[in-house]
């Protein structure tokens, strides 16, 4: 069994290794660590779920868990305007956030991190895990069924890992949560125990990820693949009605939910009836729809129209922190021009994040200096480096051999410095930080230009190490989401877009997926992120907030420890 000590310093490591509120796309984990011996492994039962407020930005606790259960309304339709399109709702096969945004009352998971980042229990009511970090058993709670009627049991737990690992799949972020994988036992009925080739430290925190949501084996088998793109098959709260391309999609509630989810205040199924999402891309469109009353519910509120809703009397805003990386812009380091570390270098020091973020993000976000958000992993040391300093930029360039031209952009060896920024379009445009990036850019004499296009292409292209930067963020919820960024194993998938093989740095983030000591697994990510940042192959931008805009009759929205937003507890006053 493994010793009372090492699992407190596990839960230690979870603790200090969590954010602070919310987030993310994607993905990510925990620590488990190699030891010098075998140890056995013990039972371990996570904690009782918590049913405090979630906390918003600045502290302040969110008044919409303020409502008690008894007093809310049942019944009644949510609508939500969201700034994107899924690209499918299958959470082992999405890479975006706004997929898990949508689902994270639908699929369920192992085990559930809540927003003080400490795991409770869900689908397994406790786990066992091995001294080494390569196996842990799960006991799992007998009286769960998928929304088709399938029993949940140890099977299905093989079915979904098993099915991220086939080769004949294409996963999104969950491949990463099973880095090592080998495979799935059914031990019975209800204990599964997953076995990993090498130790996976973070592989509990991914248990409590969207990314190895638990669906249906029996309809995952029976519908065609656009089927399980639109209307996957969960056992939450709420199930899949439809996905409608570039319209909308709908949950109704799942009127068999015979349990409590973890964090919830009530047994039994949701209050609402159904939760409505509509895609808005345009940021001040979905602002007026808040207003109107044509929506209730709101995300990514833009800077300029905040003020109309923060602290006005009928709506309410929460804007707990994002988990994981900053916004940044991943910078490729096998394409011309940016295989060159100058050029790399002039383009950390020529860009402006202050104006960044008084032109994009005002209140929504702060300088970002790192490869992981402060919130994740403090990294005070980085401030210094790379500070706007364009006169800096110029030098760096010119040290290089890259000199001015007539029409101001350089040039080095009869070719000039030109390069191409991979920027997604949602619907509305692409962000308007980047064509400022771009124009700070010119500046120092780097000419940049902008390929706009829709999420297919822009990943296809990124897998490909076709284009010099790319603006992104990851949402994780431990250091390890530096693993999928900048280890060359991740080139040509997610999130490798820095096309980045370094390895010391693969090295430091392979120890860092064993280690269990917690000071010591902090200093080996921040060695690795010192690593990058000397190689300049990662362009921080902004430590963002994810800013939801809501009606004053909405109660009970609560947010997971990823920063995703829970459906559960939502009603609607009159």
């Amino acid at each position: 069994m493994v010793p009372s000590s090492f699992l407190r310093r596990i839960w230690h490591a979870l603790l200090h290794s969590m954010t602070a509120s919310v987030a993310g796309v994607v993905i990510l984990a925990v620590v488990l660590s190699a030891c010098s011996s075998q140890a056995p492994s013990t039972a371990t039962t996570a904690p009782a779920a918590s049913t405090a407020a979630p906390v918003a930005a600045g502290g302040a606790a969110t008044p919409a868990a303020a409502t008690p259960a008894a007093a809310k309304a049942k019944g009644g339709r949510l609508v939500v305007a969201l700034d994107q399109v899924p690209p499918t709702l299958d959470p082992h096969g999405s890479p975006s956030a706004v997929t898990f945004e949508m689902t994270s009352s639908v699929f369920e998971t192992l085990l559930y991190l809540d927003k003080d980042r400490k795991l409770q229990p869900y689908l397994a009511e406790s786990y066992e895990a091995s001294s080494d970090g390569k196996i842990y058993t799960f006991k799992l709670r007998k009286d769960v069924k998928f929304t088709d009627g399938t029993p949940f049991n140890a099977e299905s737990v093989k079915y979904n890992f098993d099915r991220i690992v086939d080769p004949k799949y294409k996963p999104g972020g969950s491949l990463a949560a099973l880095s090592g994988y080998d495979k799935t036992e059914a031990v019975d009925e209800f204990t599964a125990r997953v076995t990993f080739k090498t130790a996976n430290a973070p592989f509990l925190t991914y248990a409590a990820g969207g990314t190895l949501g638990m669906m249906s084996p029996t309809a995952t088998k029976a519908q065609t693949p656009e089927q399980v793109t639109q209307v996957p098959v969960g056992s939450g709260p709420f199930k899949i009605k439809e996905l409608v391309a570039s319209d909308h999609a709908t949950l109704i509630r799942n009127d068999d939910y015979n349990r409590r989810a973890p964090g919830s205040d009530h047994d039994g199924p949701a209050y609402l009836d159904e939760v409505y999402f509509k895609f808005v891309p345009e940021g001040a469109t979905r602002a007026t729809t808040l207003e109107s009353g044509e929506s209730q519910l709101i995300h990514n509120i833009p800077p300029q129209t905040l003020g109309r809703f923060e602290g006005a009397q009928g709506f309410k805003v929460d804007k707990p922190a994002y988990v994981g990386t900053p916004r940044f812009a991943a910078l490729n380091t096998k394409l011309f021009p940016t295989d060159d570390p100058a050029v790399r270098k002039a383009l950390l020091y020529a860009t402006n994040k202050e104006a960044i973020i008084n032109n994009s993000y005002k209140g929504i976000g702060t300088v970002a200096y790192a490869p992981l958000t402060v919130g994740t992993l403090d990294n005070s040391q980085f401030k210094t480096l790379y500070a706007y300093n364009p006169d800096q930029a110029k030098k760096t360039l010119e040290d290089a051999g890259w000199k001015a031209g007539g029409d101001g952009i350089r040039t080095k060896d009869g070719k000039r410095l030109e390069l191409v920024i991979n920027a997604i379009d949602t619907g509305a445009g692409i962000d308007n930080y980047i064509q400022l990036v771009q124009a700070q850019w010119r500046e120092v004499g780097i000419d940049a230009k902008i390929k706009a296009q829709a999420r297919a292409p822009w990943y296809e292209d990124n897998y490909k190490c076709a284009n010099n930067a790319v603006p992104l963020f990851l949402r994780s919820g431990d250091w390890d989401g530096m693993f999928s960024l900048f280890h060359s194993s991740t080139i040509g998938t997610n999130f490798n877009f820095s096309c980045y093989n370094n390895p010391e740095v693969d090295k430091l983030l392979t120890d860092g997926k064993a280690e269990t000591d917690t000071a010591k697994r902090r200093q080996i990510y921040l060695d690795a992120a010192k690593k990058v940042m000397d190689d300049a192959a990662f362009l921080p931008l902004v430590d963002e907030l994810s800013v939801w805009g809501y009606k004053s009759t909405v109660n009970g929205l609560t947010f997971n420890g990823y920063t995703y937003p829970l459906f559960m507890d939502v009603a609607i006053s009159k």
